[in-house]
């Protein structure tokens, strides 16, 4: 993610990471979550890492889509025999295969296709 995050930062997009945005021993759970409630609520849009199966991820892309916003996947390595359940793939307008891939998108609007297998 720090390489992805590096190329928005680059391309000047502000970013909320919900990674960072709070301290569990801190504010607990519900601050936690509120935290992160609220950043995709202000977001423009969101990309989210796809490679893994972390449920707050695919919580926050539910959320997002369900909120009207821009989502896109991200997924470092992408390649035609790589699995993404079909309840994401279908909630992202693209999934990126890489900083070069975001970079290229951000610069002039096309990104590299690759086509997965949705389950």
């Amino acid at each position: 993610m720090e390489r992805l995050e590096a190329v928005l930062e680059g391309h000047g997009k502000r970013l909320f990471k919900p990674r960072f945005a709070s301290d569990i021993a801190e504010v607990g759970p519900e601050g936690c979550f509120a935290d992160d409630v609220q950043g995709i609520r202000d977001a423009d849009a969101v990309i989210a890492n796809l490679r893994g199966e972390d449920t707050g991820t695919m919580f926050e892309v539910g959320f997002a889509y369900a909120l009207g916003k821009p989502v896109y996947g991200y997924y470092e390595g992408l390649r035609g025999t790589d699995r993404i359940n079909l309840m994401i793939s279908q909630s992202v307008s693209m999934v990126f295969a890489g900083p070069a891939d975001l970079a290229r998108w951000l610069e002039t609007g096309r990104h590299e296709e690759v086509d997965y297998i949705q389950f």
